[in-house]
């Protein structure tokens, strides 16, 4: 994919400074990209699930999170959507109401096979849980698109242990960050200047 060097002449192009920190993250990025994206079944077969089947860029605002994210979601060429985390929420709440005859163990099956057939690459910027009732399902509807092998990226201000920290009955919210810890490959993005700022 040669995401280096394209980011390069995307920063030039754009008047972008580039910093070395970024480009550790694009290089993550680019390792992704070959394990979920290229010669994606011969590495099912001798990888099985030693590969990280989401990307997670935690860091404070303004150090360029979402720039780095936005530029490898347009740059990878596949079924893909992108999603601020509470209305993806919405969308699948939405789908539990409309299919009410289906059984509720089988509805997060339902949903995520079909979503399967619109994308490969799921993308949540800035993401955050503030939901009870959406801290409570998050466990078993990431697991089935994780085992799904729908890639995900995320960009946060959160480190995931420290997600919905202070939030009613966090208990039931572990098995989530636990599944999070195991299928993401979490990276952070220290940068002491916020780029928001420069004019």
């Amino acid at each position: 994919m040669k995401l280096i060097k394209k980011f390069r002449i995307y920063c030039e192009n754009n008047n972008f400074e580039i910093n070395k920190e970024q480009i550790k993250v694009i290089n993550n990025l680019e390792n992704f990209h070959k394990e979920n994206f290229e010669n994606f079944f011969i590495k099912k077969i001798f990888k099985k699930n030693s590969y990280n089947i989401g990307f997670y860029l935690v860091g404070d605002v303004g150090v360029g999170k979402t720039m780095i994210l936005d530029y490898f979601f347009d740059q990878t060429k596949s079924r893909k959507q992108r999603f601020h985390f509470n209305k993806f929420m919405i969308k699948f709440h939405d789908f539990v109401f409309q299919n009410k005859n289906i059984h509720k163990d089988n509805i997060i099956d339902i949903f995520v096979k079909d979503l399967k057939k619109k994308t490969k690459l799921l993308y949540f910027d800035e993401f955050q849980v503030t939901n009870i009732v959406d801290a409570m399902i998050l466990g078993r509807l990431f697991k089935k698109i994780f085992e799904e092998k729908i890639s995900v990226i995320f960009s946060s201000n959160i480190k995931i242990d420290d997600l919905y920290k202070e939030g009613l009955q966090r208990d039931q919210f572990i098995p989530f960050l636990e599944i999070l810890k195991k299928y993401c490959l979490q990276k952070e993005l220290i940068i002491n200047e916020d780029y928001r700022s420069i004019n």
